[in-house]
């Protein structure tokens, strides 16, 4: 809807609904019922061999589609003649009947469980984006910006599954699939404090019976970010141009895994483990003294989960376009030419390489910081030319 009036240009309500299946995590045929051969069975007769068979996967009939089903409502909004610009919007997204894998069969049958469908997901929450453009002129400028809210949780899990593993570090299990928490949330020890007489790291004994061991572990950070959020500055004058680019996210955590115990020798983020150290002049400590017992335990412990939250630059650029007349005898339309300065500026308090560090694209290793080689600053310069 338009408006004649000068204050409001366009108002523009909206709604969206909508189903997709995937059958993405079923790759090598891992939902069919599979024979394999099983080692070879003598026959007195002849003294003749042959191969045996045994089921390798069970297979499951019932097995459905991954199903994602997304709700959308929102609002758009111009004021001032196009200058300034809002929109709202709120969703909800399910993502049902999950494919996995990692049932543990009958110990009857043997062999390998086929994929099931064993959980759900929701995420929902609100988005955000306001902007404002204007020229005084020669001079053209604008800004946006954007932010995101999300909520995001497992709402069913198999009955068979207490909890799916996810991604392990050395020889432990640091992400999880349950209900009750969001996706691949990390789970491990709490860390009490350093024992000032010793400077070995002291734990929560969650389950108090005297020993702390898998049972002990809990909830210590997820990889998902509460608010997502980006700007964007445009500005032009007289054939020059100017974008600076940047985003950002807030409430998220990563897991940092590059310091194993079996590594003793290996460098160190001296943040993690120098900084604060407990020595015998610095009993106060926060962190661990040089080869202190229960190492295993620290480095799966809530001391390596750090604040993932960030701002990064991820771009300016600054361009020029040459005046037509200077391009006519050329035959040349238009010509642009630009230095670009991309991922230059990080604004985060976490000590590892890089906060968007992941141990790969599998959503399993979201927020797990391996020592992945952080992103390169890189100075661009190119042309754009038109004929």
């Amino acid at each position: 809807m338009e408006s004649a009036d000068s204050w409001l240009s366009q108002l523009k309500l909206r709604g969206s609904w909508g189903q997709n299946g995937s059958l993405a995590p079923l790759g090598g045929y891992v939902y069919s019922t599979d024979m394999a051969s099983a080692g070879i069975y003598p026959f007195v007769a002849g003294n003749e061999y042959i191969a045996g068979a045994r089921p390798q996967t069970m297979g499951n009939p019932d097995l459905k589609w991954e199903t994602s089903e997304q709700f959308d409502i929102g609002v758009d909004a111009r004021f001032l003649k196009n200058r300034l610009s809002v929109s709202v919007d709120y969703y909800q997204k399910h993502t049902r009947d999950l494919l996995v894998n990692g049932a543990t069969p009958s110990l009857e049958i043997g062999g390998t469980a086929s994929a099931i469908n064993a959980g759900d997901v929701e995420n929902k929450g609100f988005e955000f984006e306001l902007g404002w453009r204007d020229q005084i002129g020669d001079f053209k400028y604008g800004v946006s910006g954007n932010l995101s809210t999300l909520n995001n949780k497992v709402t069913y899990l198999h009955e068979s599954l207490t909890r799916l593993s996810g991604t392990n570090f050395h020889t432990s299990t640091i992400t999880f699939f349950e209900k009750g928490y969001p996706v691949y949330y990390f789970r491990g020890y709490k860390l009490k404090g350093i024992d000032a007489a010793t400077g070995d790291p002291v734990f929560e004994d969650i389950v108090p019976d005297g020993i702390i061991n898998e049972d002990d572990k809990v909830e210590i950070g997820d990889a998902i970010p509460d608010l997502l959020y980006g700007i964007t500055l445009t500005a032009a004058w007289k054939g020059i141009d100017l974008v600076v680019f940047g985003t950002g996210s807030s409430g998220n955590h990563i897991f940092n895994c590059i310091t194993r115990a079996d590594y003793p020798a290996g460098n160190k983020l001296k943040e993690v483990f120098y900084d604060g150290r407990w020595t015998p002049d610095n009993t106060n400590a926060s962190k661990p003294r040089a080869a202190a017992n229960y190492l295993d335990q620290y480095l799966v412990s809530d001391a390596m989960v750090f604040d993932g939250s960030f701002f990064k630059v991820k771009q300016i650029q600054l361009g020029y376009t040459l005046p037509k007349a200077w391009l006519q005898k050329a035959f040349v339309g238009n010509l642009r030419a630009y230095v670009s300065l991309d991922d230059f500026f990080t604004f985060t308090s976490y000590p590892g390489f890089d906060p968007e560090a992941s141990a790969g694209a599998a959503i399993s290793a979201m927020g797990v910081d391996k020592g992945s080689y952080p992103t390169s600053k890189k100075i661009v310069f190119g042309v754009n030319i038109e004929f």
